[in-house]
C-alpha cells in the first residue's frame, strides 16, 4: 500500500480535461460542422487554391476531405492527451512536485492546448472548401487566416506562458541566492 501511494501521481500532475479542452472543443466543432454540411457538398471537393483563389490540384472525394481534416485533428488531440498525461508519470516530476518554481497545472494546460492553433487552421481549410463548393469564392485567403490565427495564438501563449517563465525565473533566482549564502 505504501509503495502504491508513493507511485501515485501527485494532484498538480494528474490529468484534467482542461489540459486539452481547446483542442477537444475545436475537434468536436469541426466534426459537427462537417456533419452538418456534408450532404450539401458535391462528390468532388477542392481544398487547395493558388494565390488568385483558383483551385490548384485535383479535387478529392468529400469523404476523404472530411476524414483527413477530422483525422489530423484527432491525432493532434491524442498527442496532446498523451503528452499532458505522461508528464505525471515522469519520476523526476513526481518526486519533486513540491519543488516546482512554477505551477505545473498552468504549464500542462498551456502545453496541452497549443495544438488548437493548428486545428483552427485545419478547420478553416474545411470551412473554405465548403464555402467554395457552394459559392465558388472564399471567405478570406488561407494564408491570411493562418497569419491571424498564428499571431493571436502567439500573443495568447505569451500572455499565458510569460507568468510561468517569470515564476520559474524567480524560483531559480531564489535558489541561486540561497547557494551564495
Amino acid at each position: 500500500m505504501e509503495n502504491r501511494q508513493q507511485n501515485a501521481t501527485p494532484e498538480p500532475l494528474k490529468f484534467r480535461l482542461k489540459f486539452i479542452g481547446l483542442p477537444l472543443a475545436v475537434l468536436l466543432l469541426t466534426a459537427a460542422m462537417a456533419a452538418f454540411f456534408y450532404g450539401g457538398l458535391p462528390d468532388e471537393v477542392f481544398y487547395r487554391f493558388d494565390t488568385a483563389g483558383e483551385p490548384s490540384g485535383d479535387a478529392i472525394a468529400k469523404s476523404s476531405l472530411v476524414m483527413l481534416m477530422i483525422g489530423i485533428q484527432a491525432v493532434l488531440v491524442i498527442v496532446a492527451w498523451l503528452a499532458t498525461r505522461s508528464v505525471g508519470n515522469v519520476q523526476l516530476f513526481r518526486d519533486n512536485v513540491g519543488n516546482f518554481w512554477f505551477s505545473p497545472t498552468r504549464l500542462l494546460t498551456l502545453m496541452g492546448n497549443m495544438p488548437a492553433i493548428i486545428q483552427l487552421i485545419l478547420a478553416y481549410v474545411l470551412v473554405d472548401a465548403v464555402y467554395y463548393a457552394g459559392n465558388a469564392g472564399h471567405l478570406m485567403p488561407l494564408w491570411l487566416f493562418a497569419l491571424i490565427v498564428l499571431v493571436a495564438g502567439g500573443v495568447l501563449i505569451l500572455i499565458y506562458g510569460l507568468p510561468i517563465v517569470i515564476q520559474a525565473y524567480k524560483g531559480f533566482s531564489t535558489i541561486e541566492e540561497k547557494k551564495k549564502e
